[in-house]
């Protein structure tokens, strides 16, 4: 039988007719521009991908200052009847006086807490809580009271005593961070006491402290011609801030002359790294650790330059130049946590905190000053957020490495012990302090990524008011 069209058409139209009444009220019709099978997998982040708000930084920093303000109790005992000694006699030295350490070393003259106390410097200045620096003046007032009368101790009787590192330097260790955060605290709070310190200090620094024949800074130990990438932080931030203090350029050539002649022997170009030490005896084929506080005692120093030295100062560019290509090796060395690990080359050792929070405050610094691009941004972002997980609720800060010297083996870095018991936390403050500037940069828009967003990144940009993107 032939089919016509006619009868075609009319088959397909009762088809049509049968479907529709087929079809249930109130249906929808198909949209075809949505998946059938499910969306794509939405990101699932360990930390939190987001923007902190400025009142949590803060909010942060206030427990750690809680903990510190706690366990800092600033009192000298007679350890033997366990009685408080009040106040300094100097007409009857008691041979038993020590300083209390219960709660650890934060009552002590040490390079620690002086990166606690210039990060405290640090928040003051930004928020205007004058809680943190009232810390530091109590701290000063302290040592300076008690530090004449452990000095007469020990010259009767012959021991050393818990003042003799600061009496008798024999170490960058012994005085340079420390009296960095002094320099802070002389320049708001001026004191006799803490300027004349502020000079012998210098004096050591410039004239006492072991140095190579071109003016490196160096050490004796562990070979008898080593030079530190701790050495970094702990001379710069003082000729950093003593150039601040004086008007006197030549604290400022001697830290361009540091970081750029002890970078020749440490900074690993091809990796953009930090090696953590270097032996003069190794002739040229000195083994290379990347030990990430390491590479954050040079991120800090250089940060701490570049904040006071003239755009047009000799030798600033290439200091710059170092800085940058650091940064840019460090976030590619990121953890998906935002923090880096205790070996910054081998992912197998555990991810660091005081380290991570070096990086952050280096990573926001820069972009806060121009020294950076703002692509820089996010890194410092998650770094932070990263570090953060690490506070505990009473103020401690874990996964923090413990003192670590220079050694020349993989075991020795890769089994570092870390915990919250120690004073290496002050980088966290550091960080906190620069983060609340970068959050509210006027210079900079953030655009935070979008809540269960399927592709959607935190991303950095110029506003259009910032008047010299590169500086």
């Amino acid at each position: 039988m032939i089919i016509t069209p006619r009868l075609l058409h009319g088959s397909s139209l009762c088809l049509g007719l049968g479907l529709l009444a087929a079809m249930p009220l109130g249906a929808q019709t198909t949209d075809y521009t949505k998946r059938i099978n499910g969306d794509s997998a939405v990101a699932v982040y360990p930390v939190p991908y987001t923007v902190p708000k400025r009142e949590e930084i803060k909010a942060v920093l206030d427990r750690i200052k809680g903990y510190t303000v706690e366990t800092t109790t600033l009192k000298v005992f007679d350890n033997k009847t366990g009685q408080e000694i009040a106040a300094p006699d100097m007409a009857n030295l008691n041979p038993n006086a020590v300083v209390d350490r219960r709660y650890g070393n934060l009552n002590f003259w040490d390079y620690t807490n002086g990166v606690v106390m210039s990060g405290f410097s640090m928040v003051a200045e930004e928020t205007g809580d004058q809680s943190y620096f009232d810390y530091n003046v109590r701290f000063y007032d302290f040592t300076f009271t008690w530090m004449p009368y452990f000095r007469a101790l020990e010259e009767k009787t012959k021991k050393r005593n818990d003042y003799s590192r600061m009496i008798q330097m024999s170490a960058l260790d012994h005085c340079g961070s420390i009296t960095a955060a002094l320099i802070r605290t002389q320049m708001k709070h001026p004191d006799p006491r803490y300027r004349a310190w502020i000079d012998n200090v210098a004096d050591f620094i410039s004239n006492k402290q072991f140095r190579f024949e071109d003016g490196s800074l160096a050490r004796e130990r562990p070979q008898p011609r080593s030079v530190w990438t701790d050495d970094f932080y702990m001379g710069v931030s003082f000729l950093a801030q003593m150039g601040k203090l004086t008007g006197d350029t030549q604290y400022w050539d001697d830290g361009v002359k540091q970081i750029t002649q002890l970078s020749k022997h440490l900074f690993i170009s091809e990796k953009g790294l930090y090696d953590h030490g270097w032996s003069e005896n190794t002739a040229g084929y000195d083994p290379r650790f990347y030990w990430g506080r390491a590479n954050g005692w040079a991120t800090m120093a250089m940060c701490e330059l570049l904040s006071v030295l003239p755009k047009d100062f000799k030798g600033r560019d290439e200091v710059l130049h170092l800085y940058r290509q650091h940064m840019r090796s460090l976030i590619e060395l990121q953890d998906g946590t935002g923090l880096w690990h205790n070996m910054l080359d081998k992912s197998e050792t555990y991810l660091e905190t005081s380290a991570s929070a070096m990086f952050v405050y280096g990573l926001a610094k820069g972009v806060n000053e121009g020294w950076l691009s703002p692509a820089f941004g996010p890194a410092a972002i998650t770094g932070w957020n990263g570090v953060v997980t690490r506070v505990l609720p009473d103020g401690r800060v874990d996964g923090i490495c413990e003192g670590t010297t220079y050694a020349n083996d993989n075991s020795y870095y890769f089994f570092r012990g870390a915990s919250a018991n120690t004073n290496f936390f002050g980088s966290v403050i550091y960080a906190g302090a620069e983060m609340m500037k970068l959050v509210k940069n006027p210079e900079i828009q953030i655009v935070p990524a979008r809540p269960d967003a399927v592709n959607s990144a935190i991303h950095f940009r110029w506003t259009k008011d910032a008047a010299t993107p590169m500086r």
